[in-house]
């Protein structure tokens, strides 16, 4: 095991095992009894200390974007530990719509379920159409919590590409709720569960982007949507989160290669 796993697991490995017996568990069975901003603050203690353990610096700017109500968040997916940065930096409360197979893996199948998460089942049409449901008639609600969601269904494994295509189908709880699309572009944790090479710091940029209110979109189609926001992203990854990931880097790392794979 690589150093940079041995110090995550220092950090990290015990808190994970006692807070999976301690509450994790717990909260999956009585989660309606538990206030979801208890919940979520519980796990981000100690996703702070996981992000301690793997030295993930993060960068975050536009804040300021997020709407005052419950929004639509869409992300591009560059790794498994996307949603730790994520977490950690809106400041508000959130939660996922995540892959089925996530589901029985012991600790993020919890964490997921915990703060009101939910499995889509991507080989299951009608399943994966009740859980968007769901999420529409959350965001109808005005819950007190954001939806994140990564359009692209699955990670890009080439960093150095652009974006998979968004699956326009996702914005449609969204759209159907009247509620507000937050586009948001992130780089740099393709790098943080690699087991090698090992850096002192493992910078993680993201960019909150503006807001598209249902008065932007309202007559657009979801396909539309989707290109758009694609777009904006993919725009802000290559003109700003590439080259102030690559200037970082290179600081710490005179042999970097932004098209090496790391």
């Amino acid at each position: 095991m690589s150093r940079h796993y041995l110090k995550a697991l220092a950090y990290a490995g015990f808190p994970i095992l006692w807070d999976y017996f301690a509450w994790m568990r717990k909260f999956n069975k009585k989660k309606d009894e538990i206030p979801f901003s208890y919940r979520i603050n519980k796990l981000k203690k100690l996703l702070n200390k996981l992000n301690r353990g793997f030295d993930v610096d993060i960068d975050i700017k536009g804040l300021e974007n997020l709407p005052k109500e419950a929004s639509f968040i869409v992300c591009n997916h560059l790794s498994a530990y996307d949603p730790v940065p994520l977490i950690l930096s809106l400041g508000r409360p959130c939660t996922f719509v995540a892959k089925k197979e996530l589901e029985k893996v012991p600790f993020a199948g919890k964490v997921i379920n915990g703060i009101n998460g939910l499995f889509l089942d991507r080989n299951d049409l009608k399943q994966s159409l009740r859980v968007m449901m769901k999420v529409e008639d959350d965001l109808k609600n005005k819950k007190d919590k954001d939806w994140i969601i990564f359009p692209e269904g699955t990670r890009n494994k080439d960093h150095t590409s652009n974006m998979l295509n968004f699956h326009h189908g996702t914005f449609r709880p969204a759209v159907k709720a009247g509620a507000p699309i937050v586009p948001v572009a992130m780089y740099g944790t393709f790098r943080v569960l690699k087991k090698s090479p090992k850096y002192k710091k493992y910078p993680v940029f993201i960019r909150i982007l503006k807001p598209i209110y249902p008065r932007d979109y309202a007559h657009m189609t979801t396909e539309e949507i989707a290109l758009m926001t694609r777009r904006e992203i993919q725009k802000v990854v290559d003109y700003e989160l590439r080259e102030l990931d690559f200037k970082y880097m290179k600081k710490i790392d005179k042999k970097y290669r932004f098209n090496k794979t790391y």
